[in-house]
């Protein structure tokens, strides 16, 4: 017997000290009309959902392509309404990116069997609340944008399971791995 497909997505997990940073904007923001993201699941995603039959064979391919990296450090400057400001689904952090993202995603791409269903360059965001649909029009008017100074570490790579409910999808770490070199 098969087992059935889960919904995965490859992402990295935010650090203590970047959940500790959106929690403190979160408290200094309360009154936005968005569902806030849970501090366990704030994750930088870098390979986007698809559906996999064979999460060990991912995990595996995680821990090779951790081996060939360092933890990176990485800077949110700015957190606004996204990804298209007249129709905003999310509250998000965004940063310069660097080819650290780049270079990380083609090892991916190249250890995973599946296709790239995105060929769009990596664009650093981490997304902190979704926008409800009836309060779209509120953060359009509003033209919110923040500027921030957010520095993280970022130590490795997770599997994540993306289970779909009424409420908002919910995140479960699949597998881990750790970045094998300290950043330079």
């Amino acid at each position: 017997m098969g087992t059935a497909s889960k919904r995965v997505f490859i992402g990295i997990p935010a650090g203590e000290e970047l959940r500790e940073q959106v929690l403190a904007f979160h408290k200094q923001h309360a009154r936005l009309p968005v569902r806030w993201i849970q501090p366990q699941n704030l994750h930088l995603t870098v390979v986007p959902p698809w559906l996999c039959d064979k999460p060990e064979l991912v995990c595996s391919a995680l821990g090779d392509v951790a081996a060939l990296f360092a933890s990176t450090d990485v800077q949110f400057t700015s957190v606004s309404a996204g990804p298209d400001a007249a129709e905003p689904h999310l509250i998000w952090a965004t940063g310069n990116t660097t080819q650290f993202f780049s270079t990380l995603r083609h090892e991916l791409y190249s250890r995973i069997s599946l296709q790239k269903s995105d060929e769009r360059p990596f664009f650093l965001h981490l997304t902190i609340a979704r926008v409800r649909r009836d309060e779209q029009q509120t953060i359009i008017r509003m033209k919110f944008r923040a500027p921030v100074v957010w520095n993280a570490c970022l130590r490795g790579l997770s599997l994540y399971e993306s289970v779909l409910k009424p409420t908002g999808a919910e995140y479960r770490v699949l597998c881990g791995a750790t970045f094998s070199h300290e950043k330079q």
